[in-house]
């Protein structure tokens, strides 16, 4: 079922990339470099947002993300594979329990290992994911481009015209023939001290002020009534 889904999901996309008017703007001498395979970065993006990724892939862009092997990583790897996305899968803590995932260590680990192996990749993140709060940065993001000394690149898209799904993370979901606006954020150079957590810290709020407005910006520009907001956090 869940393969059909995923199957569906990615023939819908499709269409709407097909059919959309795009329009790119911000940091577009890094994307053209990244079209030509001559980039390396942490492609950051809200959990809300990811869909837009998938542009990026569409237009030839290559992109590994870190999926789980739970029935939402499978889900995601069936709609984004096809648009030619390379996926990291999780792996289990116990052999004997294949369903029970590791956590943020196992993904952090697999994410250093991709970005110092391969000199030209681009590693898709979500810092906000995969459960929230919503628009708060986790550690991951930061930790991982420090120790990797990769930039990272916040990046947003919206559109008047989408679907916002009721969930934690209120995804939208691009229509067809839809005006869409995607914003490539300014590169971010980590801080070379990263034993010091205090820095490291700093960056990580820096990469969630910089999303966020890159995300704010792109949600003005295409006019929704109501601009991307972080979740209350008590």
């Amino acid at each position: 079922m869940l393969r059909v889904l995923g199957w569906l999901m990615y023939l819908y996309l499709r269409l709407v990339w097909m059919t959309a008017r795009v329009e790119v703007s911000g940091n577009t001498d890094l994307r053209a470099q990244a079209l030509e395979g001559r980039a390396r970065f942490v492609y950051c993006m809200w959990h809300g947002r990811l869909t837009g990724s998938t542009y990026d892939a569409y237009d030839g862009i290559t992109i590994t993300g870190i999926a789980s092997r739970s029935g939402g990583g499978d889900f995601g790897a069936h709609f984004a594979e096809p648009f030619g996305f390379r996926l990291i899968r999780g792996s289990s803590a116990n052999p004997k329990k294949p369903n029970k995932l590791k956590g943020g260590a196992a993904a952090l680990a697999a994410a250093l290992r991709f970005l110092r192996d391969t000199p030209n990749g681009i590693l898709a993140l979500t810092p906000d994911g995969p459960k929230g709060p919503r628009g708060v940065c986790q550690h991951g993001v930061a930790a991982i481009a420090v120790r990797a000394r990769v930039p990272v690149v916040p990046l947003a898209w919206s559109s008047k015209h989408a679907v916002a799904i009721r969930s934690w993370d209120r995804m939208l979901v691009p229509v067809p023939f839809a005006r869409i606006h995607f914003i490539w954020g300014d590169a971010m150079t980590p801080p070379e001290d990263s034993g010091d957590r205090a820095v490291v810290e700093a960056f990580r709020q820096d990469v969630e002020r910089a999303l966020l407005d890159v995300t704010i910006a792109a949600d003005q520009r295409a006019g929704r009534k109501q601009p991307f907001t972080q979740a209350e956090i008590s």
